[in-house]
């Protein structure tokens, strides 16, 4: 796993390398600066020769100049432009500033139409104007800057991370840089993995500053509160089988899902759950829904569930004694009986159950009734039905994404998988893991019931925190493997590029 830092544990990260293991920070500084400057020649050779660089006053600025430094000892004489008053430059930033006044001549103080005479021939553009430390909205010629470099006809290369993102969130504190590269120093930044901050950080690169990184670690009690999850831990929780294996070891999935008229999401699910290992699928819709899935099946089996509510919740709970794990929810329904069906099915069966769509809906507001729930539970909501289960907007959901999942799974005691982009899973202790894979032809009706599978199959394995980690991962390269465009992609190609994934996982 990738460890993923706040601007507090950034600051202190540094504190660190200076009072612990002495070193000054001026050399970090200037590790970072020559660290960036080298992956900008590797990257782009043939733009130095126009580069704009603009630097604020604080230490971000001072990473700018020591770029624009090493590109002046290499032949080149960047425009640099500074956002802010001179006097106001302190720290380790005034002496590189000062260096390069030296070598090329003062700085100009910015105005927007200095900035915008040296764009016109600009073919790269080094943002160094706020770090990771910005907290508020940008306003007044800091915003019309940072709009004026976003139109600009050049490459945009950010210093830490684009000017405008939170660091913590990613959200866009006002108006944001949109960079095609980032350079991130010492630690990868909460807010580059989240959105609107990935997509306003482009490819997004760790530069080393010269002191020990938060080092990558196996799922295990000693991990990082927040982290990237990455191919080699998805391989390290899904061994080989032995050679003897054999359906019973599998693992059995029952999947109460579907109803008249709604069997589809019931059928993905199952699908979901075969091609991501399960031995065994039972597909167990409400009553009237059983005959349709009979004819859209081939693989797995189906249950008739009675019409009575009594009998049905006995019905199930019987079912899932010979069974491993559950999904809930899918196609059930949310009128008045579809829900107090889910909600009951979701307090009382006893194997660790994966909550999604219709389940989630029933619980809207009351997401620390699931703590009475009788085993583990995994919920699946997308941001809507995560707004439903907290009482918020759907708006408020998406300005946080880590808070609000982690405000989920704190409220309900389970593990809780915020669907969407940069999938995040959350813990009740407070872990937090983001899938890193953007698939954007992953948005098409579908796709959540295939990954509520996936994680049944891996939940009837592992504990629940370990199979939502894998499950995501999986679902989202295996989205990949399966789209050939950004859209256009059908749920069943998803569930069938999962062994595909597996196999590239292992090879």
């Amino acid at each position: 796993m990738i460890p993923l830092l706040s601007r507090e544990a950034v600051r202190a990260l540094d504190a660190d390398a200076v009072a612990r293991l002495g070193v000054p920070s001026s050399i970090l500084m200037e590790n970072a600066g020559r660290g960036a400057f080298e992956e900008i020649v590797r990257r782009y050779p043939d733009r130095l020769s126009r580069t704009v660089i603009v630097g604020g006053v604080g230490q971000n600025g001072g990473d700018a100049w020591v770029i624009a430094r090493h590109m002046f000892l290499r032949g080149q004489r960047p425009r640099c432009f500074l956002l802010g008053e001179r006097a106001k430059v302190r720290g380790d930033a005034a002496p590189n500033l000062q260096a390069i006044e030296t070598l090329l001549g003062p700085v100009a103080v910015l105005t927007e139409q200095d900035l915008a005479a040296a764009l016109a021939d600009a073919a790269l553009i080094v943002d160094g104007v706020f770090g990771t430390g910005l907290d508020r909205p940008i306003e007044g010629l800091g915003a019309a800057v940072i709009e004026r470099i976003n139109r600009a006809d050049a490459v945009r290369v950010a210093l830490d991370i684009p000017s405008g993102i939170d660091a913590n969130s990613g959200k866009v504190l006002g108006v944001a840089v949109r960079a095609e590269l980032t350079l991130t120093f010492a630690a990868h930044k909460r807010g580059l993995h989240q959105h609107p901050g990935a997509a306003h950080a482009g490819d997004v690169v760790l530069v080393g500053i010269g002191v020990p990184a938060p080092a990558r670690t196996a799922f295990s009690a000693d991990e990082p509160e927040y982290a990237a999850i990455e191919a080699s831990d998805v391989r390290g929780l899904l061994p080989l089988r032995a050679a003897d294996a054999h359906k019973g070891r599998g693992g059995h999935v029952l999947v109460v899902a579907g109803s008249p008229g709604r069997t589809g999401a019931a059928v993905l699910s199952g699908q979901g759950a075969m091609r991501a290992g399960a031995g065994l699928v039972t597909l167990c819709p409400r009553a009237g829904a059983r005959a349709a899935l009979d004819a859209k099946v081939l693989e797995i089996m189906t249950s008739d569930m009675p019409a009575d509510l009594d009998a049905a919740v006995a019905h199930v709970v019987a079912e899932i004694k010979a069974k491993h794990s559950a999904v809930v929810g899918p196609g059930l329904g949310t009128d008045e009986e579809g829900s107090k069906l889910a909600e009951r099915l979701a307090l009382e069966l006893t194997a660790p159950c994966v909550l999604d769509a219709d389940a989630l809906t029933a619980f809207r507001g009351r997401a620390a009734d699931l703590r009475k729930a009788a085993g583990p539970r995994v919920l699946t909501p997308h941001p809507a039905e995560a707004a439903r289960l907290l009482g918020a907007s759907t708006e408020a959901v998406q300005a946080d994404r880590y808070a609000s999942a982690l405000r989920l799974a704190a409220e309900s005691g389970a593990v809780v998988v915020l669907k969407g982009a940069r999938t995040v899973v959350a813990t009740p202790a407070g872990r937090i893991r983001v899938c890193p894979l953007d698939v954007p032809a992953l948005a098409v009706a579908g796709t959540g019931d295939v990954l509520t599978g996936i994680t049944a199959a891996l939940l009837a394995q592992l504990p629940a925190a370990e199979a939502a980690l894998a499950a995501v991962y999986l679902h989202a390269a295996a989205g990949g493997h399966a789209a050939i465009a950004d859209r256009g992609l059908l749920a069943h190609e998803v569930a069938d590029a999962v062994p595909h994934v597996l196999a590239a996982l292992r090879s």
